[in-house]
C-alpha cells in the first residue's frame, strides 16, 4: 500500500516478537530464519519482484536479520538491561552502512516505505532522511509492546502507538520546512553535495550516532562474554 503505508508501522512488530523466542530457544537459527525470509519476501515485493536484484536483496535481508541476532548475543552477554530499543540502534546503524557504501542507489532503506507520502516526512529536516526508519521502527516496537510482549493486550502502549503516527504527520504537515529526499540523501553521501547546507554539515545524525552505539554494545558484549568464560 504505497499510497497510505499504514501497515509499515505493524508489520516488523511479529519480529520482534520471534526474537523473544530465539533467545531462548536450544537452536535460535530455526527461528531467525523466520525472520530472514519474511525480510526477503518483503524486500524482493518492494522491487516489483526483480529478478535482477534477488541476489542483492538477499545479501540486504542477511545484514537486516543480523541485527536480531546481534541482539539475541548482546542479550545473553548482558542479560536483561539490554531492551529491545537494541535491535533499531543495529538496525539503523546497518542502514548507514549500506548508505556509506558504492551500492547505496541500489539500497532499499525502510524509510523508502513512505516515499509516496513526502509531505508526512517534513520534519526530517531535522535528523535525517533515515529518521523515518527510526519513526517506524520505534512505532512498531510500541505495538510488540502492546500485543506481544504480555498475553494480555496493553491499551497504553496501543494509544501511545497510535500517538506516533499522528503527532509526526501533524508536525509536518504545520512546520514550514521540506524533509529530506532519498536522493538528497544519496547524492550528499555519494557526491558530497547537497541542496541543504544544513544537511550538508550534520547529515544522517541519527543513523550514524546509531552505528556507533551498535559498535559498543557489540564490543561490550565480547568483553563480557570472554570475561565470563575466564
Amino acid at each position: 500500500m504505497k499510497s497510505l503505508p499504514l501497515f509499515i508501522f505493524v508489520g516488523f512488530a511479529p519480529l520482534f516478537a520471534i526474537t523473544d523466542q530465539a533467545k531462548d530457544h536450544k537452536s535460535p537459527w530455526n527461528r531467525f530464519e523466520l525472520i530472514l525470509l519474511s525480510l526477503t519476501v518483503s524486500l524482493f515485493a518492494a522491487t516489483l519482484f526483480d529478478t535482477q536484484m534477488l541476489v542483492f536483496i538477499l545479501i540486504q535481508a542477511i545484514l537486516f536479520t543480523l541485527t536480531f541476532v546481534g541482539y539475541s548475543f548482546a542479550y545473553q552477554s548482558l542479560g536483561s538491561r539490554l531492551g529491545k530499543f537494541t535491535i533499531i540502534f543495529f538496525w539503523l546503524g546497518v542502514e548507514y552502512i549500506l548508505l556509506k557504501l558504492p551500492w547505496s542507489e541500489q539500497t532499499l532503506f525502510l524509510a523508502d516505505a513512505m516515499q509516496l507520502q513526502a509531505s508526512w516526512l517534513n520534519w526530517t529536516d531535522h535528523v535525517g532522511y533515515l529518521g523515518a526508519s527510526l519513526w517506524i521502527l520505534v512505532v512498531n516496537l510500541i505495538f510488540y509492546l502492546s500485543f506481544f510482549q504480555k498475553k494480555e493486550f496493553n491499551g497504553y502502549y496501543f494509544t501511545a502507538g497510535i500517538a506516533l503516527i499522528i503527532v509526526p504527520i501533524l508536525f509536518s504537515y504545520q512546520t514550514k520546512t521540506t524533509g529530506i529526499s532519498r536522493s538528497e540523501m544519496i547524492s550528499l553521501y555519494t557526491h558530497g553535495s547537497s541542496v541543504s547546507e544544513k544537511y550538508m554539515n550534520q547529515g544522517e545524525l541519527i543513523a550514524r550516532t546509531a552505528a556507533w552505539i551498535s559498535v559498543l554494545i557489540i564490543l561490550l558484549s565480547f568483553v563480557k562474554n570472554q570475561t565470563r568464560k575466564k
